[in-house]
């Protein structure tokens, strides 16, 4: 991806951005911070699913770095969970994150997180090739002999090389389990106050929320809020595992598996709080991505009355509502998709 420091046309755009902000053009919060002769103002954000167009989610959150907006709660799914997750452990509140997120992720080679057999990656190496000469023949070849692999273990790919390479990262950063974030998650900058009363904020619903579709109880799980409901001593997980979680993509990769939950019995009333399940709970449960439930979970900073902090959505693609005729196998296909991941969004965000 581009340089953010030293591209031309970047650096065009954000000095035009910081200008205006300058000149006062963005006012968006009313939870404001002042330091070094500089004002930040507070949002909540909320970043889509999309593949490997995730890396344009480290654009936006740049240009709304440049603009002197900072981050209280950052969620996402699939992609963007990852993008949220890592964006999280990046520094603290008042610290631009863009340019640290873009060599993160810039730097990330996909080719590794293809992590299955030898069929597995010469088919998606095929998927991925711009080269049409025998690609099609290649692919029906390649993909019969890796149906055994996605019939037996229900995804070409373990995703064990995204688990570790998001792992990584985190360690970097000094998160390595869910204690650790939650130091990040609960310390807010000093001085925040309130921009119209000057009242001095000390306490604030901060948090990250990763969207993650539990397939054996068809739950909408939200991490880390929901953690305690799957591991015993939730402060202890490693954070990864929420973002491999929601990163699942059905038959890319295999489900995301936690076993061993029986000794949870205990908790049956926080199943039925949170995740709305009251029957018998299972030895293991799998997790598929999240976009699947929730591709833009817009709504997971909804706060009652008139938020101090609004939500900014980063959206990868159009969200205006168009008719497409459904008459080939492959529509038909693709429309059911796209209408189980976007209808709770479209709900939330129209009416």
């Amino acid at each position: 991806m581009p340089n953010l420091t030293t591209d031309p046309g970047i650096i065009q755009i954000t000095d035009e951005i910081r200008q205006k902000a300058k000149d006062g053009h963005y006012v968006v919060s009313d939870v404001i911070c002042h330091k070094d002769g500089h004002e930040y103002q507070f949002v909540d954000v909320v970043m889509e699913g999309g593949g490997t167009l995730g890396v344009a989610l480290v654009g936006y959150i740049h240009a709304l770095e440049q603009a002197g907006i900072r981050f209280l709660g950052i969620g996402g799914s699939s992609v963007g969970a990852i993008v949220a997750l890592i964006a999280y452990s990046c520094g603290d509140r008042l610290e631009a994150r863009g340019e640290k997120l873009a060599s993160i992720i810039g730097d990330m080679n996909i080719g590794e997180m293809v992590d299955g057999n030898y069929f597995a990656r010469k088919l998606s190496t095929l998927l991925g090739s711009k080269n049409a000469s025998m690609r099609t023949l290649r692919i029906i070849f390649n993909a019969m002999l890796a149906l055994p692999q996605l019939f037996s273990k229900l995804g070409l790919n373990p995703g064990d090389k995204l688990y570790e390479w998001i792992s990584d990262q985190l360690a970097q950063n000094g998160v390595s389990t869910l204690a650790d974030l939650n130091k990040l998650i609960t310390t807010l900058p000093d001085g925040l106050t309130h921009r119209l009363t000057g009242e001095k904020i000390s306490s604030y619903d901060t948090s990250l929320r990763i969207v993650v579709a539990d397939i054996t109880t068809s739950t909408k799980v939200v991490f880390p809020d929901m953690a305690a409901m799957y591991w015993k001593e939730p402060d202890k997980v490693n954070p990864a595992s929420f973002s491999r979680a929601s990163a699942s993509i059905p038959a890319f990769f295999q489900p995301f598996t936690v076993g061993d939950i029986s000794h949870l019995m205990e908790n049956v009333e926080r199943w039925e709080r949170l995740g709305s399940f009251s029957g018998t709970l299972p030895n293991k449960v799998s997790f598929a991505d999240g976009g699947l439930l929730s591709n833009f979970p817009i709504d997971l900073f909804k706060r009652q009355g008139i938020p101090r902090a609004p939500t900014f959505g980063v959206s990868l693609g159009d969200k205006s509502r168009t008719a497409k005729n459904v008459d080939k196998v492959e529509q038909y296909a693709e429309r059911l998709f796209n209408a189980l991941r976007h209808s709770a969004d479209y709900d939330f965000i129209f009416k």
